[in-house]
């Protein structure tokens, strides 16, 4: 009656005794993904990075004050500024040569000086060269935070100094005129009483309101309108000196000063009537534009990583399973009297593993480029995965990731003792894969240590190289090349020399 119960209980404890037995296993299974968490926990800055930006301004303008304040409101909005052109078309071939370094051109407007108290809002250009969808939808975000914090800037430098008035600009020039009446009415006697406390009110309610100010203290017309209401101040404080005095031929010349500085003062009254309100309020507006000729959706943009994703995780599983298993199948024993080298090991297993991947591959990038509709069904066979690049550079792109991974795979294989060890550290390297190689989360997102965990990985060089292939048309950097090439030499080199020591203790 116990026998089915002394059965179980023999394998419960069998495969307990074998777990046991690997204590490498065991510090794979749990500390393996723990380090995996840690790292990306201590990593992961979870803040968008600043976006790399040239500040293209207008030719002799690279030193105006005016300048100096946007380039501080965009460092609040997110922008980085690492640098101030004059030349718009130099500074997009910059960006498009930086591979990524440098994010946003942005173009100030001509008219930077005379921004305020125009009948239309100037534009800010924001050009970019982005095909992930996420990243544009950021940029043009950014953008619009940025104009809204270049527009208060402009309202507060303008309003500065200004004091505040009751009524409009409108009623402040009728007040006057009537107050000017009123002395020049009384200018035969000197000491009348209203004709001096005309003067008094003049005298302390002859600044401009908030919208004069505003306009006066942008452009040359408008300083001019400045200067005006000043002459008016100072010809107000002569008229009432005058009027002290019993000087009348003071008194008239003055008024005359008033009455021509006022009439220039109402040209500033009418231009504040025309200019729309919310032209007044917000005098830059942005233009956000994505300058690259490929425009892909999600599935389009991920389709790549993905690629670069299978492709390693498939070349680490087949060769870290490769050597594991020719220790268990006793075929070491007749390697070490064969006349076969260890090298000649590894280098015909990775022959056979980069032709079968690369007939898998053909076929799966077959399937991500075919658009082929699929009757009147409205639905098409492939995803329609835009290829515009060269296919032979895609090529050399997919082997050097192949070989990278086949390294990576043979390393753990070769300090693997069982089979469950090499898919442990097998899945190990897909988890960090899937975490770090820029695959859903922005390598920028991550602090300097765990960006180097990324490069380490094939997969990381791989969807970059095949995104610029793919989608932008453009050969993969140098960079990308040497980290593949300089993985797949110290993983060979590093498993070649361990597998090359087992063979020998054998």
């Amino acid at each position: 009656m116990l026998k089915p119960f002394i059965r179980l209980l023999s394998f419960f404890a069998k495969e307990i005794n074998e777990i046991r037995r690997q204590p490498r296993l065991l510090l794979s299974l749990v500390l393996g993904p723990f380090l995996i968490l840690l790292i990306f926990g201590l990593g992961f800055s979870g803040e968008q990075p600043k976006l790399q930006t040239i500040l293209v301004v207008p030719p002799g303008r690279e030193n105006d004050p005016r300048i100096k304040l946007f380039q501080e409101r965009i460092q609040q909005a997110n922008f980085n500024v690492v640098g101030v052109d004059t030349d718009e078309q130099k500074a997009v071939e910059a960006m498009r040569a930086s591979s990524g370094a440098i994010d946003v051109v942005e173009v100030l407007p001509e008219d930077i000086d005379q921004l305020l108290g125009r009948q239309q809002a100037s534009t800010i250009k924001v050009l970019y060269n982005e095909i992930d969808p996420t990243q544009e939808q950021w940029i043009q975000y950014l953008s619009y935070v940025q104009v809204k914090e270049l527009n208060s800037a402009l309202l507060l430098s303008a309003l500065s100094g200004s004091r505040e008035q009751a009524g409009s600009m409108q009623q402040f020039i009728s007040i006057t005129r009537q107050e000017i009446q009123q002395i020049q009415n009384g200018l035969s006697a000197a000491q009348n009483p209203e004709t001096r406390r005309a003067v008094q009110r003049l005298r302390t309610n002859s600044g401009l309101i908030l919208a004069g100010l505003a306009l006066a203290s942008q452009g040359s017309a408008n300083q001019q309108a400045q200067s005006d209401l000043q002459a008016i101040q100072r010809s107000l404080d002569a008229l009432d000196q005058a009027m002290e005095s019993g000087q009348v031929d003071e008194q008239r010349r003055r008024l005359d000063e008033i009455n021509d500085n006022l009439e220039r003062v109402e040209q500033v009254a009418e231009q504040i009537k025309t200019v729309p309100p919310e032209v007044l309020v917000s005098p830059l507006q942005g233009s956000p534009q994505n300058i690259t000729e490929q425009r892909p959706n999600f599935i389009a943009y991920y389709a790549p990583g993905v690629l670069a994703l299978l492709l390693q995780h498939m070349a680490v599983t087949l060769a870290s399973l490769s050597l594991v298993r020719e220790n268990l199948l006793g075929s070491t024993e007749l390697f070490r009297v064969a006349p076969v080298g260890s090298m000649q090991i590894l280098l015909g297993k990775s022959i056979g593993f980069i032709l079968s991947i690369g007939l898998i591959m053909m076929l799966l990038v077959g399937l991500m480029i075919a658009n082929f509709p699929i009757g009147n069904t409205g639905y098409t066979f492939g995803l329609a995965v835009p290829f515009v690049g060269n296919p032979l550079w895609f090529a050399l792109s997919v082997l050097l990731v192949t070989v990278a991974s086949l390294g990576l795979g043979f390393l753990i294989s070769a300090i693997s003792r069982s089979e469950s060890q090499a898919v442990q550290l097998s899945m190990i390297s897909l988890l960090a894969a899937v975490f770090f190689s820029g695959f859903f989360l922005p390598l920028q997102n991550f602090q300097a240590f765990a960006q180097w965990l990324a490069f380490l990985l094939p997969v990381t060089h791989g969807v970059r190289a095949f995104q610029d292939t793919m989608l932008r048309g453009q050969l993969p950097t140098d960079e990308t090349f040497l980290w593949l090439g300089g993985i797949a030499l110290v993983c060979f080199l590093l498993a070649w020399q361990i597998w090359r020591g087992n063979l020998k203790r054998r």
